[in-house]
């Protein structure tokens, strides 16, 4: 009955509502078909037209914002790796009138045969393992001590943020002045303390090695120390609050909710610190030059002696891209496992 006589109306129409003994009349204007909304029918070339149209605008916007960053990586990282793997298999070439000679394979078998460098290989992973653990360790404890004494923690973030803004040769520079045979602060404390002998911390294997760890790691604690801090905030006070009402102790909730939550971050900062340890060079050129007896050498510094100081390009540049196809598999290698857990996960 009230839908013939809207249609008979045209105009308006009344709709009763009954609330609480009170009738309510509310007029609603009716709907004419041109006020319908209704999507423009497309045929199946003008919709894919479109489709490509809006995909060219999304590839040119996404190719505008990394256009610089590709150009730079370009020039400093690509050109010059495919370069090092061309230079790979030639012999000569580094300085004018030097001719550059095809050798093949031969800058190869060198590499693998040759004795300082895989002393050099050898030295290399024993200070990656050992700077990353001490390192690690050290970051997580003193980042946990942070998260869990925040007033006042400022003071300490900058102090131990501080050394890695010195330049790394000044580092060195310093520690030298610390750990000096004749004259370092630390060997003329021992002498005026405890008397005897000082103690060559440059001198002598495994001190020196030891002693560039501790460079190293005093310049890079409070990166890692920031890095981890970050993390640990971000793990979710819930699970720590569930776990602490389960009677799970400090050392339990560490272990079972801190750690599966920064495994991740755990892994990806594996990752970072093994490339960035793999290019140690400056703390060995300054305090150590590669010795006592091959002590120290490392892989960057073995390239580094070979190429400026003998003008061996082949066996320098073939060096270089053999770390740099070790360095390449343990980052593939990891991001998988990364990949692999968080299938797993999900």
């Amino acid at each position: 009955m009230s839908t013939s006589r809207q249609a008979r109306e045209g105009a308006t129409s009344s709709r009763t509502q009954r609330r609480e003994g009170l009738v309510t009349t509310v007029d609603v204007a009716p709907q004419t078909a041109s006020e319908d909304w209704a999507a423009p029918i497309l045929s199946d070339a003008e919709y894919r037209w479109r489709a490509r149209r809006y995909r060219f605008r999304t590839v040119r916007r996404a190719a505008g914002f990394l256009s610089p960053y590709l150009i730079i990586w370009g020039v400093f990282l690509a050109v010059p790796a495919v370069w090092g793997v061309f230079l790979s298999f030639n012999q000569g070439g580094l300085i004018r009138g030097d001719p550059r000679v095809f050798v093949g394979f031969d800058n190869w078998s060198r590499t693998l045969s040759d004795s300082e460098l895989r002393t050099a290989v050898r030295n290399t992973s024993i200070y990656v393992v050992i700077a990353i653990g001490v390192v690690f360790t050290l970051a997580i404890f003193l980042a946990s001590l942070l998260n869990h004494y925040r007033k006042g923690s400022n003071f300490f973030k900058v102090a131990l943020y501080f050394p890695l803004l010195a330049p790394p040769i000044l580092g060195a520079l310093m520690w030298f002045f610390m750990v000096n045979f004749d004259f370092g602060i630390l060997n003329l404390l021992k002498r005026g303390i405890f008397g005897g002998d000082g103690i060559r911390f440059l001198g002598d294997n495994p001190h020196a090695l030891l002693t560039i760890v501790a460079v190293e790691v005093w310049r890079g604690l409070g990166f890692w120390v920031l890095f981890y801090l970050a993390g640990l905030q971000s793990v979710p006070e819930e699970l720590q609050a569930a776990a602490k009402v389960d009677g799970a102790g400090k050392w339990r909730r560490f272990r079972r909710v801190t750690v599966p939550t920064l495994r991740p971050l755990l892994l990806f900062a594996l990752v970072i610190a093994v490339i960035f340890n793999f290019q140690l060079f400056d703390s060995v050129q300054v305090l150590t030059d590669g010795g006592p007896r091959l002590g120290t050498a490392t892989v960057v510094w073995f390239i580094h002696k070979r190429l400026f100081k003998f003008q061996d390009t082949g066996l320098a540049y073939a060096s270089s891209v053999g770390m740099l196809i070790v360095v390449l598999i343990l980052t593939g290698l990891s991001f998988w496992l990364l990949g692999k857990r968080r299938q797993r996960e999900a």
